[in-house]
């Protein structure tokens, strides 16, 4: 698959060692370190379509507190119980927001009773999320030269932006005590509901998005990764399958406004049920390659 931005054009290849798709030719080092530490939550801001995640966080409105609502009774509540369901009783526990962003994730689990640390690259995110009292380190090696290691770390749609996870996931396990856990979130793409939605309505594959998303995984290949590199996976979750929208034709590719209906009809689908039937849903989807996001937890030892 050929794809292009203003400046490069780029193929969609698949690594013959680990099984997940990645844009090549990759963009460099420095390219990736000024678009996150300058750009990334600039452009966001100014986007209608890119990141609205994110974007919904960066308001000050009745749309942010609808946003953390629902991730603290879904995903971020899923990652505290089963983490706290694998990991020994003890003193107060530590966690490593890997790409923590503007922190709203560590500060949740703050609250929760975790010591939390962050990595984040971008200088407006980094102040943001040490208002929330988060220790903030600039990059990896930067946590690697301080010594700590960490009862669970998080890589909460972290791989699918750097050049190499290979090497982020091997500077992980140093960071990692006997029987840390493991978490991580990457977007499900090129799934059979996406291919079955661009077919349908004849649109391109909206999901790549260049230069922010340089992997693409699914569930296959980011289990086959963690595996490889000496990981044990323990859970593994589907998501809310949000391209059946496509599929109903509610076309919300490009329209923002329909996008957020669909959003909040999928937050309500999730709020609408107790949380273990929600993850029996969601575990069985992963066994069907279905969502729009993979989650995955696994130790290391």
């Amino acid at each position: 698959m050929i794809m292009r931005n203003s400046k490069q054009q780029y193929k969609i290849v698949i690594d013959p060692q680990y099984g997940y798709r990645h844009l090549e030719p990759l963009p460099t080092s420095e390219e990736l370190e000024r678009f996150y530490v300058e750009k990334y939550f600039s452009d966001i801001a100014k986007s209608n379509t890119r990141a609205l995640g994110i974007k919904r966080l960066m308001k000050e409105d009745d749309e942010k507190q609808f946003e953390l609502n629902w991730l603290s009774a879904t995903r971020w509540r899923d990652i505290f119980d089963i983490l706290n369901q694998n990991l020994s009783d003890g003193q107060k526990r530590s966690l490593l927001d890997v790409g923590c962003g503007l922190g709203h994730f560590g500060q949740y689990m703050a609250q929760a009773g975790y010591r939390v640390s962050g990595i984040e690259p971008s200088r407006y995110a980094q102040e943001v999320a040490r208002s929330f009292g988060i220790n903030i380190y600039s990059a990896i090696e930067d946590c690697l030269q301080a010594g700590q290691y960490f009862d669970a770390i998080t890589l909460l749609y972290v791989l699918e932006h750097i050049p190499d996870p290979v090497d982020m996931l091997k500077k992980v396990q140093k960071l990692m005590k006997k029987d840390s856990l493991l978490v991580i979130m990457v977007p499900n793409d090129f799934s059979t509901l996406q291919v079955s939605a661009c077919n349908k309505l004849g649109l391109a594959p909206w999901w790549i998005a260049i230069p922010d998303h340089i992997n693409y995984f699914n569930f296959e290949s980011i289990v086959k990764l963690v595996e490889q590199l000496g990981f044990q996976v323990i859970e593994i979750y589907g998501d809310f399958p949000m391209e059946m929208f496509l599929l109903f034709g509610d076309v919300y590719v490009g329209n923002p406004e329909l996008g957020s209906l669909c959003h909040k009809k999928r937050v309500s689908f999730e709020l609408a049920l107790a949380p273990e039937v929600r993850r029996d849903i969601y575990r069985t989807f992963a066994k069907a390659g279905i969502g729009r996001s993979c989650l995955l937890f696994a130790k290391y030892s």
